[in-house]
């Protein structure tokens, strides 16, 4: 089966799409991924077949109603010769605006669309792309209201397996990254968005709290952590506290394993690995995502008692430091929020949805893009 793939801009949308990509080509499918130029698809290596089209002018800060236009009718039409040329049987996206012009394309001729929605409250690309689709596939059960009329499944949000080690022991994985075995660590992950924010509260923190409290493993993001190091450096907080820029797929799996909580943003993608590992969470949604949908993934997983939630506002050393404090000293807490975050998350979402796509495959007329 040739299956199309289409999906990115942002970490949330690619890294799901390159995971059932690759589990598809395991099984013997092909696949071919298209994203745009400008996204994070086009700065990562891509380890699947793939195009990237121009799609800069379908940009929040470059955006005019001639450029969305002119920006969709050249994708689609590029898109629609390489569909041909592949001979795509499915298309398969993650959402976001990349994905229009390449559904679009598809739809003139193709049957087999299948949506991957992550979020909680679904985004505008597949609200409006769900009309025509086949299926939608869902990680949150209250994006579900948003597709009435659409076959629903809930698969949960495929990830890289690589971030879920569960056998790794928690003393290798904090001797992995220098931390002390015995203290009480918090991993911080600022994600794509509002990470300096994020960072200068959670730097905030580590002053407020007597030294030794805790120990801190601080994803700052590339962008970001020459100024927190040199930061951190120029206030002494180097004895528990271990900024680090980014890290792969699999020391992310090795950092939840060293982390007794996390403190991190509302992505999808990030509270799902979470949920996955089992952490207790302190969200703060970044208040400026896309139709506050942060916020709303948030608030679902505070429903289940997995997370707490702090908005960006109310955000002080004060705070922070008394709920990480609280949690450290009451295990019953941390084991009823692991608890209900794994009872939410499903481990096993890139099966679900590829064999889903191969029925899908099967039920549709036999007749590949043309």
């Amino acid at each position: 089966m040739n299956v199309a793939i289409a999906g990115g801009i942002t970490g949330g949308h690619l890294f799901p799409a390159l995971t059932v990509a690759q589990a598809l080509q395991a099984r013997g499918h092909a696949v071919l991924y298209l994203g745009a130029k400008h996204g994070i698809e086009g700065r990562v290596p891509l380890p699947v077949p793939h195009v990237l089209l121009e799609m800069s002018g379908l940009r929040s800060t470059k955006r005019t109603p001639w450029s969305v236009v002119l920006t969709i009718w050249r994708a689609s039409r590029e898109a629609r010769r390489l569909l041909q040329e592949f001979g795509a049987e499915l298309l398969f996206t993650t959402g976001g605006y990349a994905s229009i012009p390449i559904a679009m394309a598809y739809l003139r001729q193709g049957q087999g669309l299948v949506l991957l929605e992550p979020d909680a409250l679904p985004g505008k690309a597949n609200r409006w792309l769900a009309r025509r689709a086949h299926t939608v596939c869902i990680n949150f059960e209250e994006a579900a209201h948003a597709f009435r009329g659409v076959p629903v499944v809930r698969t949960g949000l495929p990830l890289r397996p690589e971030v879920y080690q569960p056998h790794l022991e928690q003393g290798r994985a904090r001797a992995h990254f220098g931390l002390k075995r015995e203290l009480f660590t918090v991993l911080v992950v600022g994600g794509s968005q509002g990470a300096q924010s994020l960072n200068e509260a959670v730097l905030n923190t580590v002053q407020y709290l007597p030294s030794g409290a805790l120990q801190w493993l601080h994803l700052t993001g590339e962008q970001h952590f020459d100024l927190v190091r040199a930061t951190a450096e120029r206030l002494g907080l180097n004895g528990n506290y271990y900024p680090r820029p980014f890290l792969s797929a699999q020391e992310m799996g090795i950092a939840y394993r060293a982390a007794d909580v996390v403190v991190g943003r509302g992505g999808a993608g990030s509270l799902t690995e979470f949920a996955l590992n089992g952490l207790p969470m302190i969200i703060v949604p970044y208040p400026h995502a896309a139709g506050g949908h942060q916020r709303y993934n948030s608030q679902a997983l505070a429903t289940r008692g997995a997370a707490q939630v702090i908005e960006q506002a109310d955000l002080s050393p004060q705070v922070l430091a008394e709920r990480l404090l609280a949690l450290r000293d009451c295990p019953n807490l941390r084991a009823h929020m692991q608890t209900a975050a794994r009872q939410w998350a499903i481990p096993n979402a890139t099966e679900r949805v590829v064999q889903l796509l191969e029925e899908v495959g099967a039920c549709i007329r036999p007749q590949a893009f043309g």
